[in-house]
């Protein structure tokens, strides 16, 4: 049987065969599998949870390393933390994390979009740090992670953009993780891993870190950490449909249109965004996700609720189809300078008497206009509902709340629970 906190993943393909392997491949240990009763060497349950993060596709991201760090730091973190680990430690193995990572991801030289890329460093430091590593030692366990760590080609230019693979930040984070053991071990790395120009502007790494900050904006502003320039999905979809979807919407509902009225929709976007597999009927969730046609067409259909996050019903549905495939996606040349700053999309609604448009370059969540702490609680509860009970999503909730003051304990309890009547969790 699986808890209703596990049903979505279990649509999830990828993410249930990760847990699979992963049960099976690193062996016991304490860390927990997140809503089931399984648990599971570190590297494993992080690997596992990770997995389940990204499949979702609703996790945070940063502009400036061009992805989602925390789908492997996070999970990193909670699954080297035990129930006596500080909150405050938690919290800053979080942080520093970010900040590695981030900034490993801007400084990349031939920019791929792929997220695991850079993300195991992210890991590496995590679990550098929960095991008490010296400066020596966390330096070869990056210099391991950069030629250990997955080096993905720009996963848009794949015609397949419906497979578990994904980004490859599973794989990143035990890459990261192993490298940290490795070095605590004596395992060398080379040590100018990312000196080399050929693969990295050390300049960029470094950005900011003389006047105590990380760079804000291009004017120079900064704040004191990476994580602080974070971008927070309403959407379970590639990012890049995101401002696609808000226009649509802002024009249906000024305009009180409803979908019988639509006969067109153009939309003018960016170049990455142009590339994306853009499939008016996408055989999987993982291609879904990747289509702006799709994600605007599920929305106006059924509801912006209906991507938070999408379910397997929300596939091969008739009217969404048939919307879909009134949408046509342009390439803007113009927009290309906006990007990664920025996400922006131009969409035109034409209907039988008029025509009717939205521009949107930052999407909800963007860090220049971030929301409030209540507003992610909300989403949170969103995306419990049905999924988790009250209590869980509770206990969740307070669980993040102390952690400032208490110990990780009640988070790790809250994740590592199954809903109530569920007796084995899943299969």
């Amino acid at each position: 049987m699986l808890s209703p906190a596990l049903l979505l993943n279990k649509q999830m393909d990828g993410a249930s065969r990760v847990r699979a392997v992963a049960q099976s491949t690193f062996g016991p240990g304490l860390a927990k599998v997140w809503f089931s009763d399984r648990q599971m060497h570190p590297t494993g349950a992080a690997f596992a949870n990770a997995a389940a993060a990204s499949c979702l596709d609703i996790d945070d991201g940063h502009r400036r390393a061009n992805g989602h760090p925390g789908a492997a730091v996070v999970p990193a973190a909670l699954a080297t933390s035990g129930p006596k680990t500080k909150g405050i430690d938690l919290l800053t193995n979080v942080v520093a994390g970010y900040e590695v990572c981030v900034r490993g991801g801007m400084s990349e030289n031939h920019r791929s979009y792929h997220t695991g890329n850079y993300t195991g460093l992210g890991a590496a430091v995590v679990a550098a740090r929960t095991a008490g590593l010296n400066a020596q030692q966390l330096m070869h366990a990056l210099a391991t992670t950069v030629y250990h760590g997955p080096r993905v080609a720009d996963l848009t230019h794949s015609q397949d953009m419906g497979s578990n693979v994904k980004e490859s930040i599973p794989w990143s984070v035990v890459a990261g993780m192993m490298a940290s053991t490795l070095a605590e071990q004596g395992f060398t790395g080379c040590r100018d891993a990312m000196d080399i120009e050929e693969r990295y502007t050390p300049s960029l790494a470094l950005e900011g870190l003389a006047k105590g900050g990380f760079p804000k904006t291009p004017n120079g502003n900064s704040v004191s950490h990476a994580i602080l320039r974070t971008y927070f999905k309403r959407y379970a979809c590639c990012r890049w449909c995101h401002s696609a979807v808000e226009g649509l919407l802002v024009i249906l509902r000024d305009q009180g249109l409803s979908v019988a009225d639509i006969q067109s929709i153009e939309v003018e976007t960016f170049l990455q965004s142009a590339n994306l597999n853009n499939l008016a009927d996408p055989p999987s969730l993982e291609s879904a996700q990747y289509s702006v046609p799709y994600c605007m067409a599920i929305a106006a259909v059924l509801g912006e609720d209906a991507l938070s996050p999408m379910s397997n019903e929300a596939l091969h549905h008739p009217q969404a189809v048939a919307l879909a495939e009134k949408i046509v996606v342009r390439h803007d040349a113009l927009l290309d300078p906006m990007f990664p700053a920025q996400n922006p999309s131009r969409i035109r609604v034409i209907t039988a008497d008029a025509s009717f448009e939205e521009f949107v370059s930052a999407p909800w969540g963007e860090p220049d206009n971030p929301p409030s702490r209540a507003e992610l609680v909300k989403k949170f509860r969103g995306l419990a509902e049905g999924r988790l009970s009250q209590e869980q999503v509770d206990a969740i909730v307070v669980g993040v709340e102390v952690l400032r003051e208490g110990t990780a304990g009640p988070l790790l309890d809250a994740l590592g629970s199954i809903a109530p009547g569920d007796q084995k969790g899943e299969d």
